[in-house]
């Protein structure tokens, strides 16, 4: 598909908005959420309860794991029932991957142990009942990678969770094969690239250099590019600003701020999220930050979900 055409396509998905371009030139923030895969829990569910009360104009990109319907122990009324108190109808439902073993058995692809994302082993890990969110993506060839994400979407269509056309790999990592599987299942938008700056508290493990190695170029400061595959072209919306288990709240606000200093005659585009297994944890931080920069600059930031920040590209 033509690079052109990819814009073209989304509107046709979600519909483009017939509002009027802003007169001068804003800072498009999307806030995403990482859904493992591993389990929702009453404390995180009460923590989106919080963000929503402090800012209940911002839309989520949600970028779902279809695991939560895989495991042996997994009842779907239950994992509806939670996804649902979480999600709102003006959020996006992305796709999102770790290669859990339950989701790559049920998806008829044999299960690999390696490489993980840490490089070492993980002995607070070894007991998991379900093993694989900290193997790489990437340790699947692009065929095994597009039926893990066949099944993720007929998971997910099947129990009420149509999808956008946004992916995000799992540890940001989506490399040739994975972008190659993502776009001939018709996804549109990867937002995995990211800048490991922002990853201190893990720079002792493999993942920084693994995210380097796929996104040598990538800073905080890029913006949204291209990527060819042999499927075709794919729009990259980084993220830009990582992930709340990494980044404080002040480091969001002043990544904000400092992409709002930058205005010129564009408009920019910023990348802010947190998981959703550690909400409980780290979702004050988001709720911070936006708090921070709301205040001042209302008139020059537009909160978005991850595609219609697309449709403006």
């Amino acid at each position: 598909m033509p690079r052109k055409s990819i814009i073209a396509a989304l509107c046709i998905f979600s519909a483009c908005s017939t509002m009027p371009p802003t007169s001068s030139p804003k800072v498009h923030i999307a806030v995403s959420v990482d859904w493992e895969g591993r389990e929702i829990s009453d404390e995180n569910i009460a923590a989106f309860t919080l963000f929503r009360a402090a800012h209940p104009q911002v839309p989520l990109t949600h970028f779902i794991n279809a695991a939560y319907f895989d495991k042996a122990e997994a009842n779907a009324e239950d994992v509806i029932r939670r996804m649902r108190a979480i999600i709102q109808s003006h959020d996006e439902l992305g796709l999102h991957i770790h290669p859990w073993k339950s989701l790559v058995e049920s998806a008829g692809v044999v299960y690999r142990s390696g490489p993980t994302i840490w490089g070492v082993e993980r002995p607070e890990r070894k007991g998991w009942p379900d093993p694989g969110h900290d193997v790489s993506v990437e340790a699947y060839t692009t065929d095994e990678f597009q039926r893990l994400v066949a099944h993720s979407k007929k998971v997910l269509d099947a129990n009420g969770f149509a999808l956008s056309k946004s992916f995000r790999a799992g540890a940001w990592l989506a490399g040739p094969r994975v972008l190659e599987a993502v776009r001939r299942e018709g996804f549109l938008v990867d937002s995995s690239a990211t800048d490991t700056k922002w990853h201190t508290k893990i720079a002792q493990f493999a993942l920084p250099q693994m995210i380097r190695d796929i996104w040598p170029d990538v800073t905080s400061d890029t913006q949204p590019f291209y990527i060819s595959t042999p499927a075709g072209d794919i729009l990259e919306m980084p993220d830009t600003g990582a992930l709340a288990d990494y980044v404080s709240a002040q480091q969001m606000a002043d990544h904000i701020i400092d992409a709002i200093s930058k205005l010129d005659q564009a408009d920019r585009y910023v990348h802010i999220g947190f998981h959703q297994e550690t909400a409980d944890k780290y979702i004050e931080r988001v709720i911070a930050a936006l708090s921070i920069v709301k205040a001042t600059f209302s008139g020059r930031i537009i909160f978005e979900t991850l595609e219609k920040a697309a449709l403006s590209i």
